[in-house]
């Protein structure tokens, strides 16, 4: 055996494959330090990308020249109307109405004033500059009464009046989005009256007149480009200066250490201004690199957590709240900047019928909900159809969304059927009618409030649309000759239809 030794160790040599590698070139001191920027801006587009995007929402929303479309630091904004075609934004919601304010915190903590809904379905999420919702008021969470609660800034160390429950927000402002359930037109006096009663007052003027606010104008804020395009197209100086300056007056979370320490590696740390500009060629290079890659990524990305069945699609990953990761957060941002959390609202988009062909109104289409396998809502449901732009669609009965408020017609079985085109049905089926566009493509969004379990946990899905197809044409059938003219002659007999096989 032994005189084997030295064949089998030259074949062991001569094979490429089991031969040791060859060492690889350490890198350069420049390849190294490009390497190491180009990660750290990777990183860091995606953990800076919602900060840049809401304080510029913020910015825009609190800009005096806003008109209507915005309204000053600690004052509300409120939608009076339900969405109409041509007056309404892209997936608006046809069963709430909604509220929107910016808490500046800046000066000390704000008291936030909610009126009693009497037991009426709403929810108000505050969010940090950071997207992610850290607290929620309504029905689910706090109950309907009237009271008062304290958002407080970081750090801050004051004393608070004796009985108000205390709210430490994560960052210096905050974004309050309201949805207060309206039941149409004749409903509008006692939500309106219900939004009224949504105030922001600082603690330091509680129990003061009102004061008049100083607002004063950004110049050169850009107000005409979305915020969304703004942010995706700044060169890299400008946007981690830009980040820099925001992280020196908005805390990182607890959990954010790995990510800044990368950023430490190239001269962005918290509490200081960064200077692009005093970077190495090596460091600068990088940064530019894994800022385009990080968006790239995101490119990439979008979509890749929605899970579909039955036609419908569903966001399975997280939302409102996101923790370390950082790209679903910025996807989140990207796609719907101040989601809530899905325990209050869950959507479900139906984009494909049955057979995976996409939602044409020159369709007609069924929704067949069994006994019992209603959509699980601690609250309310319901369906409203879009066109490819997101906007509502006219109707000749100005009906925009359809679900478990309405006067449905349930099968003898208890079963549920809901018809979904452009073509009105029979007259007794019209209480279960979504009207959509005469063609082109439909999406329904399934919205559902206070799900179950079943829902949050994927256990629940609902059922496909079938499309109604039209009746085959029947076969033309030969002209029979005429019959022989005799007394004799009888009348054809009827046909006698077949009678199928019995089954084993």
């Amino acid at each position: 055996m032994r005189r084997f030794a030295p064949l089998a160790l030259s074949l062991l040599l001569a094979t490429p494959s089991l031969a040791p590698a060859a060492a690889k070139p350490a890198p350069t001191p420049a390849a190294a330090a490009t390497e190491a920027a180009r990660e750290a801006a990777m990183q860091g587009y995606l953990y800076f990308y919602p900060l840049l995007t809401l304080d510029l929402t913020r910015r825009q929303f609190t800009h005096p020249s806003q008109g209507a479309q915005g309204a000053p630091a600690n004052t509300f904004l409120h939608a009076r109307a339900l969405p109409r075609p041509g007056a309404a934004t892209p997936w608006a919601n046809p069963d709430m109405l909604r509220s929107t304010a910016w808490l500046d915190l800046s000066a000390g903590p704000v008291v936030l004033s909610v009126p009693d809904s009497q037991g009426r379905l709403y929810t108000l999420t505050l969010l940090d500059l950071w997207n992610e919702a850290f607290a929620t008021l309504g029905k689910r969470s706090t109950g309907t009464a009237r009271g008062n609660t304290v958002i407080v800034p970081p750090g801050w160390t004051g004393t608070l009046p004796s009985g108000m429950p205390r709210i430490d927000a994560p960052t210096a402002h905050v974004w309050a989005r309201a949805l207060i359930q309206t039941d149409g037109p004749a409903d509008y006096p006692a939500v309106h009256a219900l939004q009224d009663g949504f105030t922001l007052t600082p603690l330091a003027q509680w129990n003061l007149p009102p004061q008049s606010q100083r607002i004063k104008a950004d110049p050169s804020l850009d107000l005409q480009t979305p915020v969304r395009e703004q942010v995706e197209s700044m060169p890299t100086d400008a946007f981690f200066t830009y980040a820099a300056e925001l992280l020196r007056r908005n805390p990182a979370h607890a959990t954010d250490q790995p990510v800044l320490a990368q950023l430490r590696r190239v001269g962005l740390i918290p509490g200081r201004p960064f200077d692009f500009d005093k970077l190495d060629h090596p460091a600068k290079q990088g940064l530019r690199r894994g800022l385009r890659e990080a968006r790239e990524r995101m490119q990439a990305a979008a979509g890749v957590s929605l899970t579909r069945v039955n036609g419908w699609q569903r966001e399975t990953a997280s939302v409102g709240v996101y923790g370390n990761a950082y790209l679903r957060r910025a996807l989140s941002t990207q796609a719907q900047p101040g989601a809530g959390l899905p325990e209050d609202l869950s959507a479900l988009l139906l984009a494909a019928d049955s057979l995976g062909r996409p939602l044409d109104g020159a369709h007609r289409y069924t929704l067949h909900f069994d006994g019992g396998q209603l959509p699980p809502a601690g609250a309310l449901w319901s369906l409203a159809a879009y066109d490819a732009q997101g906007l509502p669609v006219a109707n000749p009965i100005e009906r925009y969304a359809l679900g478990g408020r309405d006067p449905l017609q349930y099968n003898a079985d208890g079963s549920l059927d809901l018809l979904i085109s452009h073509a009105a049905p029979e007259p007794g089926a019209q209480s279960n009618w979504l009207p959509v566009a005469a063609s082109g493509p439909v999406y329904v969004l399934l919205r559902v409030y206070g799900p179950d379990p079943a829902l949050l946990d994927g256990l629940w899905a609902p059922p496909p649309a079938l499309r109604d197809e039209p009746a085959p044409e029947p076969e033309p059938q030969a002209t029979p000759a005429p019959a022989a003219a005799t007394p004799a002659a009888r009348p054809a007999e009827a046909a006698t239809p077949a009678v199928p096989a019995k089954k084993p």
